[in-house]
């Protein structure tokens, strides 16, 4: 059978092929995700374009007047295709911190807070923070401060519960990367006794979050234990007269 040839103008055509090159047919270990952190931007600011509260702030060409929230979004947007060193050289900080202050903020209702932790977990997923990476004990530290302390305005039990969900994806994320070598015993503390609390919070919520929260911790766990041979128990400790 033949082949169905689809036809388009020449200068759409174009335009798609420029943007393919742009987002890294050629560089796909640095340009192609600074296209995906782009499209996380872009996910944000939009839900936060469609929230009412939040609409306000794009009314005006004044950059001003933006909420800072808003502000720093589009400032990693316009700076992200001017770096040019490698991933691993850049701090992760940088593309990370505006997403972290939006789980933060007590003025971000839960879809706006929601979608930012999708945003950390697909940047965490892509494995370009790692044992190597500059600055990454402190990176570490501030996502897994920010994911624990993760504030926002509660509307309904439907969307509180999707922002529990993504807090312990998140967190498991942390867990399961290739920089979890760098969390110290308290970060993974404060990791556990979360996904606990969401665990025992779960038990008045659906059964969908409950069976997630269950799942989430029984995966901590077992990760925990398989980094217990990595432990150095040469060393025994003095005991006391």
């Amino acid at each position: 059978m033949g082949h169905l040839k689809m036809q388009m103008p020449a200068g759409l055509n174009n335009g798609i092929e420029d943007q393919f090159e742009q987002c890294g047919a050629g560089y796909p270990n640095k340009t192609t995700i600074a296209c995906m952190i782009n499209a996380e931007i872009g996910s944000v600011l939009a839900v936060m374009r469609r929230n009412v509260r939040w609409g306000v702030h794009y009314m005006s060409d004044d950059d001003q007047s933006e909420h800072f929230l808003v502000q720093s979004l589009k400032t990693l947007r316009r700076q992200i295709f001017s770096w040019q060193n490698q991933w691993h050289s850049i701090n992760p900080a940088l593309y990370l911190q505006p997403f972290l202050d939006v789980i933060q903020s007590d003025e971000t209702g839960a879809p706006i807070t929601g979608v930012a932790l999708s945003s950390v977990y697909k940047i965490l997923t892509l494995d370009v923070i790692e044992q190597n990476t500059v600055n990454v004990i402190d990176t570490m530290d501030l996502v897994v401060d920010a994911v624990t302390s993760c504030r926002f305005e509660v509307t309904d039990p439907g969307s509180e519960e999707v922002v529990l969900m993504k807090i312990l994806q998140v967190l498991l994320a942390c867990v399961k990367s290739k920089a979890s070598v760098i969390l110290s015993n308290q970060h993974i503390c404060t990791i556990v006794n979360t996904c606990f609390r969401i665990v025992h919070q779960a038990g008045t919520k659906g059964e969908l979050l409950q069976r997630i929260a269950r799942y989430t911790m029984h995966e901590l766990v077992r990760c925990i234990f398989s980094h217990l041979q990595e432990i150095d128990i040469t060393e025994t400790p003095k005991q006391e007269v």
